[in-house]
């Protein structure tokens, strides 16, 4: 062990890489990060939520598994299961390894930040971003969420970007404003999001649930931009209103969320808050053109007027609390498989505590073959009712040649409305789903036609 350290110590005091650091840390502006506490604790900041997001990645399937129930790819990338390259405990460790692996940079980064070596520190954070990009942009369509977006951006700039602490603030600021932009809607507007959970809204009344959602909607739009103000008063005041938003949003996102946001916003915009002049230098150029690119992410969602009820393009941008979704999925598999009768049905008043429940079973021989009917219901305001998402799951069915095809019947509500049959093919396999535009096969309303009503939703895992 020795030798290699004193090998190691004789490699980082060559003037070669002295030389190397040099250029590295002025490409990176890695002396900003050495002179101002603020991202000194912003790198903390980051490191910690690479933890938290790494230590449920090694519990997934994700860049792991291509089952059917496998995390489906991204519209744009429908092939990402062909890169897959990890396994599980059952198969080779690969995965516990891997991540385990990425424990160790996790520990090395935190040491380097102690030890004040900065140009370290900033390369090993580095390679944890560039995974958990790959993962959340590439590997990964259903798991991802807001926080991760947050988590990308602010690291972004933190890594690569001049001016960091500005842009920080400034990027910060936005995300809030982009996060109204999906909230202009009945969903918050009225609240129906809320009015359509059995619980309600926690420790308010229903009656007041329209106010404090425009009350949030009014202070991301507006409120938020006090955060940067030279006004001690009202700057103090954004940061108490926000940090009270994010303490009492917990109720509904947990940790993720605000370990991420609330620990940003105390940083930034806390004790260590100081106003930061507007840089319009060339080397400011890369700021701005990952702002304009936060908004084209935004806007992506919106290209598809009834993304509510079809969720198409529902992923990008800060899309949480979108819509109370409940939804109701029948698929029946015909197959040349040797039947073997069977037949399942979840008792009427036995409640759903996962996102979505298999409720029904049936297996019936047909000719040579057999049918197998399936039927889903959502259990939780929390899932998302995604057609795509099983449009994908149906798909690697669909690769088995011993399956012909895959009737589906797809019933989706919004908000405590009526529920709508916005799929109703014959087979779902000979369906294509094209990323950036209404895709045909969903319908909407009038051509969707109302099948039922929903019961009041609930908020759980």
């Amino acid at each position: 062990m020795r030798p290699l350290l004193t090998a190691l110590g004789r490699v980082t005091t060559s003037p070669l890489f002295k030389r190397f650091e040099k250029s590295y840390s002025r490409l990176f502006s890695i002396d900003e990060i050495r002179e101002q506490p603020v991202l000194q604790w912003m790198f903390g900041a980051s490191l910690l939520f690479f933890f938290l997001v790494f230590s449920y990645l090694i519990t997934t399937t994700i860049a792991t598994d291509t089952t059917a129930g496998s995390p489906a790819c991204w519209p744009y990338f429908q092939n990402c299961s062909d890169f897959f390259f990890l396994r599980g405990l059952d198969d080779t460790y690969s995965r516990s390894i891997f991540y385990m692996v990425f424990y160790a940079v996790m520990l090395l980064a935190a040491w380097c930040m102690a030890k004040k070596r900065w140009s370290a520190a900033h390369a090993l954070l580095a390679l944890l971003f560039v995974w958990e990009t790959l993962v959340v942009f590439v590997f990964s369509y259903s798991t991802n969420a807001p926080y991760h977006y947050y988590h990308i951006f602010l690291t972004a700039i933190l890594l690569f970007i001049p001016n960091k602490e500005f842009f920080l603030k400034l990027t910060f600021v936005f995300l809030y404003f982009m996060s109204a932009t999906t909230k202009i809607d009945s969903t918050w507007i009225l609240g129906t999001y809320f009015s359509a959970l059995k619980a309600g809204l926690p420790i308010f009344p229903d009656a007041l649930i329209p106010v404090l959602t425009n009350i949030v909607i009014l202070s991301q739009i507006v409120g938020a931009w006090f955060l940067l103000s030279s006004h001690k008063i009202l700057q103090r005041t954004a940061l108490l209103f926000f940090a009270f938003f994010h303490l009492y949003s917990g109720v509904f996102v947990y940790y993720f969320y605000p370990t991420i946001s609330l620990t940003s916003l105390l940083i930034l915009f806390g004790p260590l808050y100081r106003p930061s002049p507007v840089p319009l230098s060339f080397r400011s150029l890369t700021g701005w053109t990952l702002i304009l690119l936060i908004a084209a992410f935004q806007l992506i969602g919106f290209i598809v007027p009834e993304r509510r009820l079809t969720l198409e393009g529902d992923r990008f941008g800060m899309f949480m609390f979108e819509a109370n979704h409940q939804c109701a999925i029948t698929a029946s598999t015909y197959s040349s498989i040797t039947p073997v009768a069977m037949y399942f049905e979840k008792a009427p008043g036995i409640p759903c505590r996962e996102l979505y429940c298999n409720v029904l079973l049936r297996v019936r021989p047909k000719g040579d073959g057999s049918v197998r009917t399936e039927r889903w219901e959502s259990g939780s305001s929390l899932y998302r009712c995604d057609p795509y998402e099983w449009w994908a799951r149906f798909q690697k069915v669909c690769r088995d040649p011993r399956v012909q095809r895959i009737a589906v019947q797809f019933d989706h509500s919004i908000n405590g409305g009526p529920f709508y049959r916005i799929v109703n093919t014959e087979n779902i396999c000979d369906l294509v789903y094209k990323p950036f535009v209404h895709n045909t096969w969903i319908h909407v309303p009038p051509q969707a036609p109302i099948v039922g009503y929903p019961v009041k939703d609930v908020y759980h895992y």
